[in-house]
């Protein structure tokens, strides 16, 4: 494996953590605070009530930036800091495959 490819691999990691620490944050920040979009949102948890369903609405959430009619400077934050991380993340992950696929 190169230096390049583990660095890739390493940081994405990273990214996947930060990322599942901001969703989780985000999410119990929804449900403490803003309770009716927590559950509008299909009453999402980070891992045990997490259906394909409550993550497309999470996702549709942050990146139509639905938040942000909260009026929730926290929640703002947070979720800012998510869609960039999922940014991030997903070219991350696409410059890994591209790599391994230019290395065939």
């Amino acid at each position: 494996m190169s230096a390049l490819l583990l660095s890739l691999f390493i940081t994405l990691v990273v990214a996947a953590v930060v990322g599942l620490g901001l969703q989780h944050r985000l999410l119990t920040r929804l449900r403490t605070h803003h309770v009716q979009t927590w559950e509008a949102l299909g009453r999402p948890t980070l891992i045990i009530n997490n259906s394909l369903t409550n993550s497309v609405a999470v996702l549709r959430f942050l990146w139509r930036r639905d938040y942000r009619a909260l009026d929730d400077s926290q929640l703002v934050r947070l979720a800012g800091r998510l869609r960039v991380i999922l940014v991030v993340y997903v070219l991350l992950f696409v410059s890994i495959i591209a790599f391994v696929i230019s290395r065939s």
